[in-house]
């Protein structure tokens, strides 16, 4: 599994199993964030992480992917996706959701589009996370000391900041530095991770903050 982090929440997830082959991508955003979103990607699916769909610029893909915007379970070409609504008073975006991915063995938390933790029931439901995708830069986002507690509640393996400050935004986040010293555990800095079930952290939690692509 390859996953990529293109700004903001957006993320791309590229996975293998067999001679099935399948790209999922959350979230691709417009100009008017200050940052330029790749006009190349051509994903199989796409997943949403709130219902305020003309925040997002569904026209910036290539195709046409199958959405995935909705509370359900899905399958698309080996990937597992489970959407739960959230009920948040005073959300900036309407009927934010929360997802786990099953790929490649692997068991993906995305929460994108909360300001507030969810409540214990619905977290219990992401429960033996490996991998949380998570939101830590404040404004319309988890904060780092909200994000932080959702993953000591987790526990995931590894943890993946989104949504965090970088340079021609619009948009005013916290920096990422501020969730690392909040979170701990051990940071790592790249472009991508690469991963499969045989390479995920056995003890300590890895903070894996990853550069835009």
């Amino acid at each position: 599994m390859h996953l990529y982090w293109h700004g903001l929440t957006s993320v791309r997830i590229e996975s293998s199993l067999g001679d099935t082959n399948c790209t999922l991508l959350t979230d691709p955003y417009g100009s008017d964030t200050g940052l330029r979103f790749p006009r190349t990607l051509e994903p199989n699916v796409l997943v949403l992480s709130h219902q305020k769909r003309e925040q997002f610029a569904l026209d910036a893909l290539k195709n046409t992917p199958f959405l995935i915007a909705d509370p359900g379970e899905y399958e698309v070409q080996g990937v597992f996706v489970f959407g739960e609504t959230v009920q948040e008073e005073g959300a900036k975006y309407p009927s934010p959701l929360i997802y786990r991915f099953e790929i490649e063995g692997m068991s993906i938390g995305f929460i994108g589009g909360l300001s507030k933790a969810p409540s214990e029931e619905l977290l219990a439901r992401l429960e033996n996370i490996d991998i949380l995708l998570i939101s830590v830069g404040g404004g319309a986002y988890l904060d780092a000391k909200k994000a932080t507690e959702i993953v000591h509640t987790l526990e995931p393996r590894i943890v993946v900041p989104l949504a965090f400050h970088v340079e021609g935004m619009t948009t005013a986040l916290d920096s990422v530095d501020l969730f690392c010293k909040e979170v701990g555990g051990k940071r790592q800095d790249g472009n991508k991770l690469k991963l499969s079930r045989k390479d995920l952290p056995a003890e300590d939690l890895v903070v894996q903050v990853l550069e835009r692509a």
